[in-house]
């Protein structure tokens, strides 16, 4: 036996224990957690810092979160929403909105906006899931609702309309930069209290994922008729999907709000911030659950640096980003967590050829 099939069956004998999974997690989240002190190594004279700054780390780890609480949805249970802009733009609304005009704790603001979210969620589930749209024609029943949203919004003067929300001081709604006020003077704050919603987010999403509801979620996505057909409530489970998955959403919205100074209809729900959620969980792998946050780690940073190398052509970094993005999803359609797997099955076909050669 080589060394490496050795190595393949003590991971194999590993992975089917029962703890494997939490010290999986543990080591994803304690690298995540170490990663704004790794970057700033000095390796020859070069520093990870300079392409992959904490700024890039954050929203890096937006991203993540959000295609987490998108895929509780799409991944599990085959709905496509290309809408999730929506409850985005809903929790940074609500947040500010109770902030600026009544001076509520954005934290409250925050899961008030997660609610509202859920109930608009609820919605366009019901409507949808009602006259049976399925496939292509939900995902643009869903992008259809979050652009209603977005035009209500920029014309309505009660919320600014075009010129959105200014972020206020701590002092403003008399508070103190800290924990208790969302806001901090520094970066490396907000990046572990976003990493703290990756990891809820994450947690409940292999609750779901291993629990009876992950089971009819999953099985609605592969033949809904034929869950239906054993008992299955299809329609309850599907609006489920969707209320959980604009929760969370929506709390990446209000996040993004207390993280920026200012929040606009054309930035939080703007139709690319559509493809900003989602793609990180096509990519990665929809339906996984390290795939929306191995496919953020990929998509995010390349658009910075393509953005950052070629600032000087105008529209060329966007070309070469959609390039690498079209080309991941033509040659790898079960996303970039299968690849470990294809490898194996290569190197597997290769051996026999090899053996049977003999």
């Amino acid at each position: 036996m080589s060394t490496l099939d050795s190595v393949r069956e003590g991971y194999q004998t590993f992975d089917d224990q029962r703890f494997a999974p939490v010290v999986k997690g543990a080591a994803l989240f304690g690298l995540l957690a170490a990663l704004p002190y790794i970057i700033e190594i000095d390796i020859a004279g070069m520093e990870l810092a300079a392409t992959l700054s904490l700024k890039v780390l954050i929203l890096t780890i937006i991203y993540a979160y959000t295609a987490q609480a998108w895929n509780i949805m799409s991944g599990y249970t085959g709905q496509f929403s290309f809408g999730h802009a929506a409850f985005f733009g809903i929790g940074a609304y609500a947040t500010q909105l109770l902030l600026v005009d009544i001076g509520l704790n954005p934290w409250l603001g925050m899961l008030i906006g997660g609610v509202i979210a859920g109930l608009y969620g609820l919605v366009i589930g019901a409507l949808s899931f009602r006259f049976n749209l399925k496939g292509h024609y939900f995902a643009l029943a869903t992008l259809a609702f979050a652009e209603l949203l977005r035009f209500v919004v920029t014309n309505m003067s009660e919320l600014n309309g075009a010129n959105g929300y200014f972020k206020p001081f701590p002092r403003d709604y008399g508070a103190e930069y800290g924990l208790a006020a969302f806001q901090f003077q520094t970066d490396l704050p907000y990046y572990y209290v976003i990493l703290g919603f990756l990891f809820v987010v994450t947690l409940v999403s292999w609750a779901i994922k291993n629990s009876w509801v992950g089971l009819y979620f999953f099985a609605i996505r592969e033949d809904e008729r034929a869950a239906a057909s054993v008992g299955v409530p299809s329609f309850r489970y599907k609006l489920i999907g969707i209320a959980v998955s604009a929760f969370f959403t929506a709390l990446g919205g209000a996040y993004w709000s207390m993280y920026f100074n200012t929040i606009r209809p054309d930035t939080v729900f703007a139709l690319f911030k559509n493809v900003e959620i989602l793609l990180p969980a096509v990519v990665g792998g929809p339906g996984t659950l390290i795939g929306p946050i191995v496919g953020s780690f990929i998509v995010t940073p390349v658009s910075e640096v393509a953005r950052t190398t070629f600032s000087n052509i105008n529209g060329l970094d966007r070309i070469i980003y959609g390039a690498f993005l079209v080309a991941i999803v033509i040659y790898s359609p079960q996303g970039v967590v299968s690849w470990p797997s294809r490898a194996r099955a290569l190197w597997n076909r290769v051996r026999s050829d090899e053996e049977v050669s003999e």
